[in-house]
């Protein structure tokens, strides 16, 4: 940046040089002075230009590096952040705004990263230079440059709004994003309920929003030019007017008149460039402070100062005297209190709403409980770390989560030091192998998005494999057969049954018939276990399990 701003800067001199140059040649001598001067300016023309060219082009691959690294560490710590913080912060947030701060507000910080260590830095050097340059060949026309200040207050009033209306835009974009998000993930509903213009409709509505607060956001920026285009005018014109009467009264050299002349010339884009510059910074600040939201943000849900790895003998589970609110203040649970046995497997079923889900949430905790306590073979869950408790859960869901990865892989996530052979021995056990064989590359076919290609059943079984593949002492299974038909719930039930054996296993069922075997039935209703007892048990009583019997 020295250097380019430094010939820049030279070319002035040059200018100077070369007009009080032209302007002495005599008659007699006259091609033999420009051959001269021809030899000594030339080199230094094509030296000035050489110079600017190379140092142009270092500092464009270095501030662009300098911009993609810090950029590319602000998603490393966005990521980490986001994966740090409370479910409950994961749940509230739409999945789509917190994608476009990880490309939009990140392309416009590093944007802005490029404009300001490369334009600004560069075109204040060049400032610096050019006007001392402008200052040694003649302080008195070089003075009308402080015009310039007045078109700051301006600039500065207009700034205060910018960021304003770039907020404005990068947020919109979030909601813009979750919009389209959950539009395009919808298709089978849209097609099937015909949706597509109600669909169209909505998002048209969002990509006008949008254009508008866009238009609203260069219409204060293109305020900036005019500015400076004025004030650059009124500089110009003045120099021009004292420079002539400063040559008649013999006061200064038509060189150098030239040579400040140039300097305004080389100065005013940059001076334009530095105002403009002003709107990439603020847009920019607005990303970075949307950034930082994330980056910024602490979870709530910490290990303890003194935290102990869990250590399960049995894997006995323990909700006692338990009470829940969740941040929206909806109370979930109220003196909740639940024994789940080793071995055995207890099932919660209820009406909706009744809080089963919160328990399987509050196992893993994902929540802490806002009064009792959640007990694993004794050990309050709060007072041990995170990472081992959760190493001794394995959850099978109704959605089965798969990535865009290969079969293997996505198994793998229930061990990921697994190797091949026990993948296969968990595919088997969740009966998946065959189905899998039958794949034409098998256990390193690629998923697409969420599974695509694969039924719900097999999509399931895959979770299952998965959690065999964890060998957790503790099961979590929440309505993992509720989306299925007939066969491939079959299925996937004699591969939960293999599952179940030996662990302490929660599950929460709404087909009764399901649950039959389970060694207890827990039944939720308002926060509370209501009825507790074997299927048997609770079908001979006139109570809420025997009238959901009687509804199926």
């Amino acid at each position: 940046m020295v250097i380019f701003a430094a010939a820049t800067a030279g070319y002035v001199y040059l200018v100077s040089l070369i007009i009080d140059a032209a302007t002495t040649l005599d008659g007699g001598d006259s091609l033999s002075q420009t051959k001269r001067y021809a030899a000594i300016i030339l080199p230094v023309i094509l030296g000035l230009t050489f110079a600017a060219g190379l140092g142009g082009y270092i500092q464009r691959i270095l501030t662009n590096s300098i911009a993609l690294n810090t950029v590319g560490k602000m998603q490393t710590q966005m990521l980490r952040a986001a994966h740090a913080r409370d479910f409950a912060d994961s749940q509230a947030e739409p999945t789509g705004e917190l994608i476009a701060k990880f490309t939009n507000d990140v392309t416009v910080v590093s944007g802005g990263l490029v404009r300001v260590l490369g334009n600004l830095i560069k075109d204040v050097l060049t400032v610096i230079f050019t006007v001392g340059a402008m200052l040694y060949l003649n302080w008195q026309l070089s003075l009308f440059m402080v015009v310039f200040g007045f078109a700051l207050w301006p600039i500065i009033e207009i700034s205060k709004r910018l960021r304003g209306n770039a907020r404005e835009v990068q947020e919109h974009i979030g909601h813009m994003t979750a919009e389209l998000k959950e539009s395009l993930g919808a298709a089978q509903l849209v097609k099937t309920y015909g949706l597509e213009s109600r669909e169209q409709a909505r998002l048209d509505h969002s990509f006008s929003e949008r254009i508008r607060l866009y238009l609203k956001l260069i219409t204060q920026q293109a305020r900036v030019d005019p500015i400076l285009e004025v004030v650059g005018g009124l500089v110009i014109a003045a120099v021009v007017i004292f420079g002539v009467w400063q040559y008649g009264s013999g006061t200064a050299t038509g060189g150098q008149i030239a040579g400040v002349l140039m300097g305004l010339l080389a100065l005013a884009p940059r001076l334009r460039a530095l105002g403009t510059l002003n709107n990439v910074v603020q847009e920019s600040l607005s990303s970075v402070g949307r950034i930082f939201e994330v980056i910024d943000t602490q979870p709530t849900l910490e290990d303890a100062i003194i935290a102990s790895d869990l250590s399960v003998s049995d894997g006995r589970v323990e909700l006692r005297n338990v009470s829940f609110t969740y941040p929206d203040g909806t109370l979930a649970l109220r003196g909740f209190n639940l024994i789940a046995e080793p071995g055995q497997t207890t099932a919660l079923v209820g009406p909706s709403g009744g809080g089963k889900s919160t328990v399987m949430h509050l196992i893993p905790r994902l929540y802490d409980v806002t009064e009792g306590a959640v007990l694993i073979d004794g050990q309050d869950v709060k007072e041990v770390t995170q990472a081992s408790l959760r190493r001794h859960i394995a959850v099978v869901s109704q959605d089965a989560v798969l990535f865009n990865d290969t079969i293997a892989a996505n198994i793998a996530l229930g061990d990921l030091d697994a190797d091949r052979d026990a993948i296969i021995l968990a595919a088997k056990a969740a009966d998946a192998h065959d189905f899998i064989a039958r794949l034409p590359d098998g256990y390193d076919t690629v998923l697409g998005e969420d599974g695509s290609g694969l039924s719900g059943g097999q999509k399931q079984r895959l979770s299952i494999a998965r959690a065999i593949l964890r060998d957790a002492p503790i099961l979590l299974l929440d309505e993992a057969t509720s989306a299925l038909d007939t066969e491939s719930e079959a299925k996937v039930q004699a591969a939960l049954e293999r599952l179940s054996e030996g662990r302490t296993t929660l599950v929460i069922a709404h087909r009764l018939e399901t649950i039959r075997n389970a060694d207890k039935i827990c039944v939720v209703d308002s926060g509370r276990v209501v009825e507790t007892g074997t299927d048997a048990e609770l079908r001979g009583r006139a109570g809420i399990y025997a009238g959901l019997n009687q509804k199926i």
